[in-house]
């Protein structure tokens, strides 16, 4: 995998000269397009950052939980706000940054925005054309009212801290299909079933079972974006049935994946 190199530091520790997004406009968006994977490291930035993608999936860590950004929604990640993430091949990634003193919400933690095709179009459009700064800056806010905060699509999966919780962890976002029932990973860990159980309760608030589905979506959504069968997919994560597959991604999703990527 690729590292993917960052904008330079500001010569001055002073986070008001790092800035993307010229005065006195609202907002600027940045283009990726690597052919291979690439990976970006822990970092921040001074102003706000909507990540999304045209094409392909892209993984990002931010807040303690695993993120999934898939075409037609973004990552709101708020100005000082660590984040770390990588994309697969071909992933058309697109960030766009907002000027901090301009922005009116109150997304102060990372959150799912949808963008629909009418933004991702103006966003596009307004990074090439030629207009007069109020022609920039009205158009610009109409992207900003346009962005809203959705619960439509769960795209986060959350991380266990507990140190005892972490080859359990491991093992799974290294593996979906790993099969094993808690009361298996309770005697591979030397704990009880009831401490396991209470743990994963206080550390991701949902069951074992519900956070392994989620770490299964989220796998077979990148697989899927890499042009792997549904069939061949729902295997991979875990499934012995693809109907199986298809209703849980439905449940999770809030699609089937043939929906998704506009085939069977």
């Amino acid at each position: 995998m690729t590292l993917l190199s960052l904008p330079p530091a500001p010569e001055r520790n002073d986070s008001a000269t790092d800035r993307r997004v010229p005065r006195p406009f609202l907002l600027t968006t940045s283009v990726y397009e690597p052919e291979r994977a690439v990976s970006w490291p822990p970092h921040r930035h001074a102003e706000h950052e909507l990540l999304w993608s045209d094409r392909g999936v892209v993984t990002m860590y931010a807040d303690g939980r695993q993120w999934t950004v898939t075409p037609g929604f973004g990552l709101w990640v708020p100005a000082g706000v660590e984040h770390e993430g990588s994309t697969r091949d071909h992933t058309e990634v697109r960030a766009t940054y907002f000027a901090p003193d301009s922005w009116r919400r109150a997304w102060d933690r990372p959150v799912v925005v949808s963008v629909i095709p009418a933004v991702r179009q103006l966003l596009m459009h307004l990074k090439y054309a030629r207009m007069t700064a109020e022609q920039r800056i009205r158009a610009q806010q109409v992207c900003v009212d346009m962005l809203e905060v959705t619960e439509s699509a769960r795209l986060d999966v959350p991380l266990p801290r507990d140190s005892r919780l972490a080859p359990l962890v491991e093992r799974v976002l290294r593996d979906p299909a790993d099969d094993r029932s808690l009361e298996q990973w309770a005697v591979v860990l030397n704990i009880t079933s009831r401490t396991l159980t209470r743990a994963f309760a206080a550390e991701v608030a949902m069951g074992f079972a519900h956070w392994r589905r989620l770490v299964r979506m989220r796998a077979a959504l990148g697989q899927l974006a890499d042009g792997s069968s549904v069939k061949v997919v729902a295997r991979r994560v875990g499934y012995s049935s693809t109907s199986a597959f298809v209703a849980a991604f439905r449940k999770t999703v809030g699609c089937t994946p043939g929906d998704l990527v506009g085939r069977p």
